[in-house]
């Protein structure tokens, strides 16, 4: 089959379209309305207050206050300085500078603890995950120790979207007077998030995964919590994130943040029956298919299934060609496709974690198109596990 003209996105876990809305909202501040923040001049003014609207939007979605929103270029920055600037300041203290972490953290995180620890001397513990790949209470108390300055567990997995316990964790992680920060990107705009910025210190956010443009963010930095300046320049962001303020992309991730909001409730139940839908078709054409994450503790948009036998990048590739878009819970590096270090966490093998393909739905999708992408996967997959077939009973014939 040809492919197709229009395309099924199924990858809104990796990054979401451009809300019409959001476009429509950034483009004055892309064309007349260009005046620095910083300016005392009545353009400049106008773009101060968009950013202090955008500031509030977020906070009221975080039921918190806008004096605790640092606008970023995005969730890996914010991770970075949320890590980076937690260890520097307990260092430069004398006080301890061991961090505690998530062994299925997204990359961001862990990359960042890979250089605390080799460059800057941290102690970095990985804390172990179930088999659905959450972490239990239990066993970050264990792992707690006086020489603790920071945990750092995200909300929902960017790979299989299980959820984290994050109140029991940082009520842990407080009771020893110890920093919690949460990835949120994957989570912020697709579920309630009132509750976990409320038990946090620190919370990342990113605006491309909810419909708003690339290169927006934000870190939560709870009032009276310390946290040293991550870029150093100007007096942007409270003198904390120095640089002037991409006002566009802030004004989009506002809007994006608004929208988000507003429909969090039935879209996502719409988005969850549009995963359940794809996942029953799914199981009913295709033999032997596991599910990856927590059945129930899982974000709505989320579907990460395992086809043994199958190679994930051979079925990505052969969706691609029919016009479907998909993403693989695993990273490519030097050109072969590794095996997803969440999965390989959760306990399945390397074989297991090669065979996963991730599915996210969002709002665009509909039940034709969760029919159509049913009916199309499984054909590639009975397609390729034929092929699997034949060539062992080759092998066989020949000896």
């Amino acid at each position: 089959m040809g492919k197709r003209s229009i395309m099924i996105y199924l990858d809104h876990a990796a990054t979401t379209p451009l809300r019409p809305e959001v476009l429509e909202g950034m483009l004055p501040y892309l064309r007349q309305g260009y005046g620095n923040p910083s300016a005392m001049y009545a353009a400049g003014r106008e773009a101060k207050r968009a950013v202090t609207a955008a500031r509030e939007i977020i906070a009221q979605s975080l039921s918190l206050h806008p004096d605790e929103i640092y606008f970023t270029s995005g969730g890996t920055e914010s991770d970075n300085w949320a890590l980076v600037g937690a260890f520097e300041l307990a260092k430069a203290e004398g006080r301890g500078t061991r961090i505690v972490a998530s062994a299925v953290e997204h990359h961001a995180v862990l990359e960042t603890l890979r250089y605390l620890e080799e460059v800057r001397g941290a102690s970095v513990c990985l804390l172990p995950v179930d088999g659905d790949g959450v972490v239990h209470p239990r066993v970050l108390s264990e792992a707690l120790r006086e020489d603790c300055c920071l945990v750092s567990i995200m909300t929902a997995n960017n790979e299989v979207g299980s959820l984290q316990p994050i109140a029991a964790l940082a009520d842990i992680a407080h009771r020893r007077n110890v920093l919690f920060h949460t990835d949120a990107v994957q989570a912020y705009g697709h579920m309630p998030m009132g509750d976990i910025a409320a038990s946090v210190d620190l919370l990342s956010g990113s605006g491309h995964k909810l419909g708003g443009p690339k290169g927006t963010g934000f870190l939560v930095i709870r009032r009276g919590v310390p946290m040293r300046a991550f870029f150093h320049g100007g007096a942007q962001e409270k003198r904390r994130r120095a640089g002037t303020e991409n006002v566009a992309g802030i004004v989009g991730l506002g809007i994006a943040a608004a929208v988000a909001q507003r429909d969090l409730e039935a879209e996502t139940e719409r988005e969850a029956r549009l995963r359940d839908q794809l996942y029953h078709q799914l199981q009913e054409a295709i033999p032997h298919v596991m599910l990856n994450g927590s059945r129930d503790q899982r974000l709505a948009n989320n579907l990460n299934l395992c086809f043994p036998g199958v190679s994930a990048e051979t079925l990505l590739i052969l969706l691609d060609q029919r016009g479907i878009a998909a993403g693989a819970g695993a990273a490519c590096a030097s050109g072969a496709l590794e095996p997803s270090h969440v999965l390989r966490a959760m306990g399945r093998s390397v074989e297991e974690a090669r065979s996963s393909v991730r599915l996210t739905v969002g709002p665009d999708n509909t039940e034709e198109e969760m029919k159509d992408a049913a009916e199309q996967i499984a054909e590639v997959v009975r397609h390729l596990r034929k092929g699997v077939t034949d060539r062992i009973s080759a092998e066989k014939e020949a000896t």
